[in-house]
């Protein structure tokens, strides 16, 4: 496992707990990750330190519109933001995909445990069939908040440990 995997994956194991036990996550958490990981990319010169932080900026872009729109809160994205820039090209393209994935699994069952899998997937589909027409989308109404961190964490565990499964020997 590699140093910026480890990091990840700790950070985000830390940011779960507090997610789950105070629905927050500290901005030192992500600064803290962010910091280590620009440390990290240094190291192998100022070019990797550039694109790393480029992925950070351009993740924290993508995550403010999630945001805007009411499905990750903004601890989410800000550690989501950091993770992908420690981790780099490309690494950071199948922890991203991971961990929506996670997400959307954690989402049903979040949903079901409360008996609003139909609300939720009502809401899913207001928001997405506006995008395929051209509009803006709208935001979901009756949400269920869910500790995202969790997904974070899962995605950064399967980003760190699949490499080193032998699946296909």
């Amino acid at each position: 496992m590699t140093l910026p995997a480890l990091a990840v994956l700790a950070a985000s194991l830390v940011a779960a707990f507090c997610d789950v036990r105070t629905r927050r996550i500290p901005n030192a958490i992500a600064i803290a990750l962010l910091l280590c990981g620009l440390a990290l990319s240094a190291q192998h010169g100022w070019q990797s330190a550039a694109l790393d932080l480029a992925i950070t900026f351009a993740v924290l872009f993508a995550g403010s519109v999630a945001f805007s729109l009411r499905l990750i809160g903004g601890g989410d994205v800000k550690l989501l933001a950091a993770a992908a820039g420690v981790l780099g090209y490309p690494q950071c393209v199948g922890f991203i995909l991971m961990t929506l994935v996670c997400g959307g699994v954690l989402a049903v069952v979040f949903a079901a445990a409360r008996g609003r899998l139909g609300a939720t997937l009502a809401n899913v589909q207001s928001m997405t069939m506006p995008v395929f027409a051209g509009v803006r989308p709208v935001r979901p109404q009756n949400s269920i908040a869910m500790p995202y961190a969790l997904a974070i964490f899962a995605g950064a565990a399967i980003t760190a440990f699949l490499p080193h499964l032998r699946l296909f020997q």
